[in-house]
């Protein structure tokens, strides 16, 4: 999408001290977390590693010019809406065992209402 592109762009010379990931990219980790979060295949630590995704977002939303913005905000706030029909609010309680800043920000303060990763927080194990 070229909308993201000149995002993009316009991080890496105006905000970014080094190159950076491509907008895209972080997008694209958001929206496959929101849609894969019901039934999360993977860890703890790379679920974590995911939501970082959605930090970056933000903080380019903040930072990045109008009406551009505007496309990249309507693509992230689908995938947010996706995320929270999948997960609960639990004030961050759950993450906060393996992530210092959650429930600091929305998406660290919930937790998926099915699946394995679901499983792992209120057990501690994995289903084998």
């Amino acid at each position: 999408m070229k909308v993201l592109e000149s995002l993009t762009t316009y991080m890496r010379a105006s905000v970014w001290t080094e190159p950076g990931y491509p907008v895209e990219a972080y997008l694209y980790r958001w929206q496959q977390t929101a849609e894969t979060v019901a039934d999360y295949p993977d860890g703890i630590d790379d679920f974590i590693y995911w939501l970082t995704s959605r930090d970056a977002l933000e903080f380019i939303m903040a930072k990045c010019p109008q009406p551009a913005v505007d496309v990249l905000r309507r693509l992230v706030a689908e995938a947010d809406e996706m995320f929270r029909a999948a997960t609960r609010d639990d004030g961050g309680q759950a993450l906060s065992r393996f992530w210092i800043p959650a429930g600091t920000t929305w998406w660290y303060s919930r937790r998926p209402f099915t699946g394995p990763l679901s499983t792992y927080l209120d057990t501690g194990k994995y289903r084998t």
